[in-house]
């Protein structure tokens, strides 16, 4: 294979998928990306960029050529000292850590949480539906994966603020944007970890389980940062996905009341709809992968030494894969084909306490609320790597009548 890359370069200014425009509204975006090849190639960021659902997926899957170890970030792990392991690894050392945990979020020991999952989103809900008009972002999408978190690795951080705050830093400190301001909050919360989190722990969650026993096997390192790290991952990663996951989902339901009437009319709907949410606003834009050798993408050759760019939020509109991609349908049949949680070997490994929490959340809203509806104008958070709201307002229609 030639060491040129096959895809033409493109002007920065019409690709950069970093531009103002682009961040502010991708969809259009991410169709011309398309439309332009399988794979585009961004010289200006040195970035090789996957748009295509098929594409993205053989990307995915194929950890020996498009390596995490690599770092999965923009920046590429480079300012760092310690890693992600979940993330930020290839196998054999993937495969020993995620076997350590794998146990842990199956079917039956996360259906364990299911009663007090539910319980706190009926609360969760029922005081947002009171206040008749609410932020989304404070009063649902931050409350319910702090709670979530609590429960699954027995950490309670000093505010569910807070903690939304180092969980942003951690992929914000790696974008092109980010800033010194983002790693020192980093350093916060697993300074906070190791100081006040782990010594409050009780002995039966998954934090404990993870920091004394080396996860359900024992085999995570309890020398140098692994087991630390590893808690982290679990614990921050699962507060910026899900709490975008929340606030795009009611800013959906806002934009396509009808499809919150059917599912108000069909609450079998729920787990479908959860999927067809995260199909149409995946909250994660963009992960990386790093080739070490020249591989090919869709009939493209991507060098050694590649940073390689998969869209989530492209893959996820591809009309290749889903008819009228760009409409929210609740009933579609294919909706769990979407790679909002990614696939292959690094597919979210929290993604069943995700969808517990969403679906939880729909369905004690359901029997409460008629109608969501603007009570002012939203603020999309300026992380680039996140899609979600920084700042959501709402006002339900109650069911039986009255805002």
């Amino acid at each position: 294979m030639s060491n040129l890359p096959t895809a033409a370069p493109v002007a920065p200014s019409e690709f950069d998928p970093y531009q103002p425009e682009a961040l502010a509204d991708p969809y259009p975006f991410y169709a011309r990306l398309r439309e332009h090849g399988p794979v585009v190639y961004v010289p200006g960021r040195d970035i090789w960029l996957v748009s295509g659902h098929a594409e993205a997926s053989s990307v995915l899957r194929n950890h020996g050529a498009f390596v995490s170890g690599d770092g999965v970030t923009y920046a590429g792990a480079t300012l760092r000292t310690e890693r992600f392991p979940l993330l930020e690894s290839d196998p054999p050392d993937h495969t020993r850590i995620r076997r350590s945990l794998q146990p842990a979020f199956m079917k039956d020991p996360i259906e364990t949480l299911r009663p007090e999952i539910e319980a706190a989103a009926a609360k969760i809900a029922g005081e947002a539906v009171a206040l008749g008009e609410f932020d989304a972002v404070e009063a649902v999408a931050t409350p319910m994966p702090d709670r979530a978190m609590q429960l699954l690795t027995g950490l309670t951080p000093p505010s569910p603020e807070t903690l939304v705050a180092w969980s942003d830093a951690v992929v914000r400190a790696e974008e092109p944007a980010g800033t010194t301001r983002h790693f020192e909050l980093l350093s916060d919360a697993l300074g906070w970890l190791v100081a006040e989190g782990i010594g409050q722990m009780p002995a039966h969650c998954l934090g404990h389980l993870i920091m004394a026993n080396g996860g359900v096997d024992g085999r995570l390192d309890p020398e140098g940062s692994e087991r630390l790290m590893t808690l982290a991952s679990i614990w921050l990663a699962g507060i910026d996905s899900t709490g975008a996951l929340l606030g795009n989902a009611i800013d959906a339901f806002i934009e396509h009341p009808d499809q919150w009437e059917l599912l108000r009319r069909r609450p079998d709907l729920v787990p479908n709809a959860v999927d067809e949410l995260l199909r149409y606003e995946a909250p994660f834009r963009v992960f990386y992968r790093h080739t070490r050798a020249e591989a090919e993408i869709g009939g493209v050759t991507v060098p050694a030494g590649a940073s390689v760019g998969v869209l989530f939020g492209s893959a996820n509109r591809d009309p290749r894969q889903f008819a009228d991609p760009d409409r929210l349908d609740i009933t579609r049949a294919n909706a769990r084909t979407h790679l909002a949680f990614g696939t292959g070997l690094h597919l979210c490994l929290g993604q069943p306490l995700a969808r517990m929490e969403a679906a939880s959340v729909l369905t004690a809203l359901i029997p409460l609320v008629e109608r969501f509806e603007r009570a002012g104008t939203p603020q999309r958070d300026p992380s680039q790597t996140v899609r979600k709201f920084a700042s959501l307002p709402v006002r339900v229609v109650r069911a039986g009548g009255g805002a």
